[in-house]
């Protein structure tokens, strides 16, 4: 029986409201419950490459600088390099996969 790869929604957010000032934003609803230790760490990594960190008060991970299309497409590259699998907010992806409402 083959594993199934970890998988992740990007749900891109504004959160330049109040004292935040962010250059990007996104909340996972994917759930990431099952995920392993190692996965966790892989995920933990790249968030941190591509210049996120969580923001307690907002439950969003938030980039603070450089280019908002820019910081997002890092993230992305970073996230498939390590084997997670975007289910949706893929912004590298030429044509993203629609879901149903």
């Amino acid at each position: 029986m083959t594993k199934a790869k970890p998988q992740i929604e990007l749900r891109w957010r504004e959160e330049n409201y109040g004292s935040v000032h962010a250059v990007a934003a996104f909340r996972n609803y994917a759930g990431t419950y099952n995920w392993s230790q190692r996965t966790h760490q892989r995920f933990r990594g790249c968030l941190k490459r591509s210049g996120f960190a969580f923001h307690q008060a907002r439950s969003s991970y938030i980039c603070h600088t450089g280019d908002s299309d820019e910081r997002k497409a890092a993230l992305c590259r970073e996230l498939k390099s390590a084997g997670i699998n975007i289910i949706l907010g893929d912004v590298t992806d030429p044509e993203p996969e629609v879901r149903p409402a």
